[in-house]
Parts: structure tokens; sequence; C-alpha cells
């Protein structure tokens, strides 16, 4: 006597691709705390929080959302890089005020006027 059976049901998986796209978004949230965290070693902290601009603003504009329900953690990213970036860029100029007495000519942005 054989016993009726079911077709099995496949799995609800999220395709590969979403999960890339909120691994970029993800990805912007995370280079930008630590861009934030670790602003005074200049070089690395500056462009790890400059990474985190460069893929929240992809995130940004091609609309894609990370986190459980769906909330922009681009944006978040975006804030951090900025505010790493920023502190980079201001230590960076202060201590060349404080131990040289004047910023040099080879500031990466033109802020101070002499």
């Amino acid at each position: 006597m054989e016993t009726p059976t079911s077709a099995p049901v496949a799995p609800n998986r999220t395709p590969l691709t979403s999960t890339t796209k909120r691994g970029l978004a993800t990805a912007s949230l995370s280079f930008g705390l630590w861009g934030s965290l670790v602003f005074m070693w200049y070089p690395f902290g500056f462009m790890i929080a400059s990474l985190a601009i460069v893929f929240a603003t992809i995130s940004i504009v091609m609309g894609w959302r990370a986190g459980s329900k769906g909330e922009h953690l681009a944006w978040l990213g975006l804030f951090f890089g900025l505010v790493g970036t920023g502190s980079a860029f201001a230590s960076y100029i202060f201590m060349q005020i404080a131990f040289e007495g004047a910023p040099t000519s080879n500031v990466p942005y033109p802020i101070l006027p002499w």
C-alpha cells in the first residue's frame, strides 16, 4: 500500500544578488564606523572613511536597503564616513599647525587662507 506523498516545498531563499546589494549598504556602515574610530591613523582612517562614503552613495542612489526590516543603513554609513573624513582632515591640519607652525602647501583641500 503506497502512501500519498506531496511535492517537496522549495526553501524560501534570498537570491545572491539581493544579499550582495544589502552587503554593500552594510559595508558602508562598517567602514564608516571603523574610519571614524581610527581617524587619527591619517592615511588609513581617511581612506576607509572615504570608501564608506563611496559605498553609501552607491547604495543610496541605487535604493538598496539593508537591515532586518529594510532600514537604510547606507545613510548611517554616509554619516559616519563624513564624520571620519572630516575628523581625519581636521586632525591632519591641527597636527601641521601645532607641530610645524603652519600648514604646508601640499594640503589636499585649500581651507585655510594662509
